[in-house]
């Protein structure tokens, strides 16, 4: 088998020089690593990976735990990989499916420095129990939380649904619902205070009827509206915690041959990424998920390579579309002129 020494007296390089040009180190002359990069070609040369991570003392992997891979986290994950793979750390997926076990079992990999930290998008068996884990690597979440061993980046919902509460307000509705996801979860507490207090502040109706949870598909939205229709009296417009949510509504409206913005006026709530809300013509209110991925991983790598880190700022912002362009130019959903 062929090894470094081999390369270099073949390349006529030190062993150093050989090393360099395998770790991608920016100092090696352009013609030297052509030269060398050609034989490690020729010999199909391969580092023995685990003796390189017991030198450097890291294995380059960062850890995230998702309790699945819905659009939603997996925008997350999406923004910790990319800004890991700029800085050449891959990203190993643990989905729990809600499961303690899955966690622990991510955790252990940390415990045997398997994995050099730890990025946990929704915890199930216990911060504190977590925290324990602290000691062997760095690990931080992005839900909120105020601990001191456990960084948290998050959004603070509350000022996603105020933002797009606010908007519906200015339009003129007035009778106005919501869907959120998990009931329990803190976001999802959040828009619910943030329902409530928006109305409130404004003296508007706030019907608890009209407050919908475990609503996440399109499917979902659709039986939405069906149970709404079914009350005693018919919001005037909804604000939803998921696009595809809202396009469910917006597609069951339209088959009920209710007028989208003028009848019914409704707001999604998603990542950068989601496409429906274009396709939909569905005034959005953006969650920089990926973005928030991103500066999850860079806290993590500044803190793995002690390098200074500045955060960026994180906000959420509203597109206006058609669903709640009220009285201008309104047509029925994803219908022409």
């Amino acid at each position: 088998m062929s090894n470094i020494k081999q390369i270099a007296q073949m390349a006529g390089v030190s062993r150093s020089t050989v090393s360099r040009v395998l770790n991608q180190h920016p100092h090696v002359h352009e013609d030297t690593r052509r030269k060398v990069q050609q034989i490690i070609d020729e010999l199909d040369y391969i580092q023995n990976s685990n003796a390189v991570q017991l030198k450097k003392g890291r294995t380059n992997t960062i850890g995230v735990v998702s309790p699945s891979i819905s659009h939603y986290f997996m925008q997350i994950v999406q923004g910790i990989a990319e800004a890991g793979t700029s800085c050449h750390y891959q990203t190993l997926l643990y989905q729990t499916n809600e499961k303690p076990d899955q966690e622990l079992q991510a955790l252990e990999m940390l415990r045997q420095k398997k994995l050099d930290g730890l990025i946990i998008l929704r915890c199930g068996i216990g911060w504190e129990k977590v925290a324990a884990y602290a000691k062997y690597g760095p690990i931080m979440t992005c839900e909120p939380l105020q601990h001191p061993k456990i960084q948290s980046i998050y959004m603070n919902h509350y000022e996603g649904f105020q933002l797009g509460l606010e908007h519906l307000i200015e339009k003129g509705y007035t009778r106005i619902a919501c869907t959120i996801g998990r009931a329990v979860s803190r976001n999802s507490l959040e828009r619910k205070k943030a329902f409530e207090d928006i109305l409130q502040k404004y003296n508007l109706p706030v019907h608890p009827e009209w407050i919908l949870d475990e609503t996440f598909t399109v499917d979902d939205g659709r039986k939405a509206l069906q149970k709404l229709l079914a009350g005693k009296e018919m919001p005037d417009a909804v604000i939803h915690a998921s696009d595809y949510v809202a396009a469910g509504m917006a597609a069951q409206a339209r088959a009920k041959g209710i007028h989208v913005p003028d009848q019914l006026g409704l707001v999604g709530f998603e990542s950068d990424q989601s496409d429906i809300a274009g396709l939909m013509e569905l005034t959005h209110v953006r969650n920089p998920l990926k973005q928030m991925g991103a500066e999850a991983f860079r806290r993590m790598y500044a803190e793995l390579t002690a390098t200074p880190y500045t955060a960026a700022a994180l906000s959420f912002s509203l597109t206006e579309r058609q669903s709640t362009a009220r009285g201008v130019n309104s047509v029925q959903m994803g219908r022409g002129h």
